[in-house]
C-alpha cells in the first residue's frame, strides 16, 4: 500500500537539523530597490508575470531577498553545516551539535532556533500488478479518470497544454514508456544538491518509487493502455524527501523546493508530502508549521497548490501541514463511488476550518510500476488522489488561464458533489471535472475572447466581436463593449451624423457640426469642431462702434435700407441697448453677428443641401 509520508518511524537516534531564523535581512532602504531588481532577474519571466497578475504590484518584495550573507557566514563559522536557505522565511537550516546550536542562538541577529520538523514515512506496498490492455479507452486508468469526468475534458480538447506543474516528491525515474513524451523544463535534487532526480549513490534503493507513481497520474501517456489526467503539461521536478530511517526530516528541503518551483514559473504545485509528527494538533492552524508559512507566501505569489490530507483517518484533526493552510487545496481520498476511505485524514484545522477541500479517487488507483518499461500496478493513499486533483487543476487552468489560487479553490468547491453541505470527512465533495470546466466544454467562444455566447448560457453579449465581453474596456464604437446593457451617453450619435461625442462631435444635436465638416461662411457656427469661430463673426465687445469713433453703437445707419426719413428705426434696425431683433446674436465662443430678418435665404438653403457630409463608419 502506498502511503503518505509519515507512518510513525521516529528513531530518536539522530538529532534533527535546526532552523535558524534571522531578525532582519541587513539591507538599507536605499539599497532595497537595487536588490529587488537583482532578485527579479533571477526569477523566470513566467513567474514574474504570474505574480504581477495576481498581486497587482511589481512582483518582487523584501521576501525575495536572500538572508544576509554576513549572517549565513557567521552561522557557518560556528562549525554548523548549512543544509538549505529560505528567502521567504529569512532562515537557514543547519546540521549542528548542541554546542553549535547554543552558539548560534546567542548571536544577536538570530531571532530563534527550532528543530526541522519530521515528515511521515512512505511505505511502498503495491496492491497488485497488471500489464494487460483492457478493452475500454484509457485502459487501466479508466476507472479513476471516469470518476472525475476526465474523458469528457479530453474530448473537448483539454490536455493541460501550456500549463506548468511543479511536482515535489522522493524522486523520479522516467524510463517507463508512459513518460516518452514528457516535457521536463528542469529538475533538481535538493538532498544531494544536483540535477539528478532518480536514485543515485547515496540514496536509499527505491527512493524514486513514490514520486514516479505520483507523476504518472498527472502526465502518463501510453496509448489505449494508460493515461494521466493532464498528459499535455510541462513539469518541474523537485526531489526533496529521503526515505531512509536515519533522517526523517525534510521540512527544510520541502521549503527550498517550493521556493525553487515557484521561482521557475510553475502555475501549479503539488506534493503528496505532509508534516505533523513535530507539530501538535493545536499548531495545525495554517500559520504555525514552517511548511505552512512557506505555502502562504507561495499562494500570495499566485501559485495554485494541491496538498495531500494524509492517511491517518478516520479520526478527526488528523490532517498534515501544509494541508492546514487556508487557500491550499487539501485533497482527501475516496473509492470510485465517492465514498471517503477510512484511511483518509480528517479535519478540522486547529482553528476550526473545514478540511479537506475536495476528494478524489485514492483507492485501487492504477499507476506506472517503477523500474519497468511497460508494467503498471495498483495502489492507494491520498498521495494518489492529490496528483489526480492537480491534473484536473491543470485542465481547468488551460481552459481559464486567469484562474488564481482563490479562484481555483472556489471553482472546485462550487462544482464538487455536495457544495452546500461540506464536512470534515470529504470537504465539498468529489471533484467533477466536467462541471468545473462548465461552458468551455458545452458552449461556444466564437471570437476567442475567453467568454462564451449568451445564446448558450454564457455572458458574452457579442460572440463575434472579441472587443465585447464582460469586463472589456468601453471604446468609442457605439457598442456595449462591457456587456452591462448600458451604452455610455458619449457613445450615442444623437444627430445621426456618423460622429459621436466621444469622437469629438462638439454638438450632437446638430448634424452640420462634426470634426471635418465644412465651415459655412457667416453662419457664426464652429462647424468643424476645431474650437475656432467664424472669422466673420468676431466677438462684439462694445469697444468700437460702426464709425470707429466711439464705443456706442449708432441708432441708425445712413446706408441701412430699413431706416426711415424721420430717423425712426424699423424692427430690423439695431439699437444702442441691443434689445431689438437686430442686435448681435450670441453664438458659440461669444460670437455675435447680425441676424438680419431671422430667415435663411433660399439660395443658402440650396447650398447647404448640396454640401457633401462625411460620415465615419461605425
Amino acid at each position: 500500500m502506498l502511503q503518505l509520508a509519515a507512518l510513525a518511524i521516529v528513531t530518536g537516534l539522530v538529532e534533527p537539523p535546526t532552523w535558524v531564523f534571522f531578525t532582519d535581512k541587513k539591507i538599507e532602504a536605499a539599497d532595497l530597490d537595487a536588490a529587488l531588481v537583482r532578485q527579479e532577474r533571477e526569477l523566470a519571466p513566467r513567474a514574474v508575470r504570474r505574480r504581477v497578475r495576481v498581486r497587482g504590484d511589481r512582483g518582487v518584495d523584501l521576501r525575495d531577498v536572500p538572508p544576509a550573507s554576513a549572517y549565513v557566514q557567521s552561522i557557518a563559522a560556528t562549525g554548523a553545516q548549512i543544509r538549505a536557505t529560505s528567502r521567504w522565511l529569512n532562515a537557514v537550516s543547519v546540521e549542528a551539535d548542541a554546542a553549535q546550536r547554543a552558539a548560534i542562538a546567542s548571536l544577536p541577529f538570530v531571532a530563534r532556533v527550532q528543530p526541522v520538523a519530521r515528515t511521515r514515512r512512505h511505505e511502498h506496498r503495491p496492491l497488485g500488478t497488471d500489464e494487460s490492455t483492457p478493452a475500454r479507452a484509457k485502459g487501466l486508468s479508466w476507472p479513476q479518470l471516469s470518476a472525475l469526468h476526465v474523458p469528457d475534458l479530453h474530448a473537448c480538447g483539454l490536455t493541460g497544454a501550456g500549463v506548468v506543474i511543479g511536482v515535489q516528491d522522493t524522486g523520479f525515474l522516467l524510463e517507463h514508456q508512459a513518460f516518452a513524451g514528457l516535457q521536463v523544463i528542469a529538475a533538481r535534487d535538493f538532498i544531494q544538491n544536483d540535477d539528478v532526480v532518480a536514485d543515485q549513490e547515496g540514496d536509499s534503493p527505491g527512493q524514486h518509487y513514490h514520486g514516479t507513481g505520483v507523476l504518472s497520474l498527472i502526465v502518463g501517456s501510453d496509448g489505449e493502455v494508460f493515461s494521466g489526467v493532464a498528459p499535455g503539461v510541462s513539469v518541474l521536478l523537485a526531489k526533496t524527501e529521503q526515505i531512509d530511517v536515519e533522517e526523517p526530516y525534510e521540512e527544510d528541503y520541502y521549503v527550498a523546493g517550493l521556493e525553487w518551483i515557484e521561482g521557475m514559473g510553475a502555475d501549479i504545485f503539488t506534493a503528496s508530502l505532509g508534516y505533523s509528527d513535530w507539530y501538535e494538533q493545536s499548531q495545525l492552524d495554517g500559520k504555525t508549521a514552517v511548511v505552512s508559512q512557506a505555502a502562504a507566501v507561495a499562494l500570495a505569489n499566485g501559485i495554485i497548490m494541491f496538498s495531500a490530507m494524509g492517511n491517518e483517518g478516520p479520526d478527526p484533526t488528523t490532517l498534515d501541514a501544509p494541508a492546514d493552510v487556508d487557500g491550499v487545496i487539501a485533497v482527501g481520498a475516496t473509492d470510485f463511488d465517492g465514498v471517503v476511505t477510512s484511511f483518509s485524514s480528517r479535519g478540522p484545522t486547529a482553528d476550526e476550518r473545514i478540511k479537506p477541500d475536495v476528494v478524489a479517487p485514492g483507492q485501487d488507483v492504477w499507476m506506472v510500476r517503477t523500474g519497468t518499461l511497460v508494467a503498471y500496478e495498483m495502489a492507494q493513499g491520498t498521495s494518489l488522489s492529490t496528483p489526480l486533483a492537480a491534473g484536473i487543476g491543470a485542465l481547468l487552468l488551460e481552459a481559464y488561464p486567469d484562474l488564481d489560487p482563490a479562484g481555483m479553490l472556489a471553482l472546485l468547491r462550487a462544482t464538487a458533489t455536495h457544495p452546500d453541505a461540506p464536512d470534515n470527512d470529504g470537504g465539498w465533495g468529489m471533484i467533477d471535472g466536467l462541471a468545473a470546466a462548465g461552458l468551455y466544454c458545452t458552449c461556444d467562444d466564437g471570437d476567442g475572447d475567453g467568454h462564451f455566447a449568451a445564446t448558450c448560457g454564457g455572458d458574452d453579449c457579442d460572440d463575434a466581436d472579441p472587443a465585447s465581453h464582460p469586463g472589456a474596456t468601453e471604446v468609442c464604437d457605439g457598442r456595449d463593449n462591457d456587456c452591462d446593457g448600458d451604452l455610455p451617453a458619449e457613445e450615442v450619435d444623437g444627430d445621426d451624423d456618423g460622429v459621436r461625442l466621444c469622437a469629438g462631435d462638439c454638438d450632437d444635436a446638430d448634424p452640420a457640426r462634426w470634426p471635418g465638416a465644412i465651415e459655412i461662411a457667416d453662419d457664426c457656427i464652429d462647424n468643424d469642431c476645431d474650437g475656432e469661430g467664424d472669422p466673420a463673426c468676431a466677438p462684439t465687445t462694445g469697444e468700437a462702434s460702426g464709425t470707429g469713433e466711439s464705443g456706442e453703437a449708432p441708432t441708425t445707419s445712413a446706408t441701412d435700407p430699413t431706416s426711415t426719413s424721420d430717423g425712426a428705426t424699423s424692427t430690423g434696425a439695431s439699437t444702442g441697448d441691443g434689445a431689438s431683433g437686430g442686435s448681435p446674436a450670441t453664438g458659440d465662443d461669444g460670437c455675435g453677428c447680425a441676424a438680419r430678418d431671422g430667415r435663411t435665404s433660399a439660395w443658402l438653403l440650396l447650398m447647404l443641401a448640396a454640401l457633401p457630409r462625411r460620415r465615419r463608419h461605425r
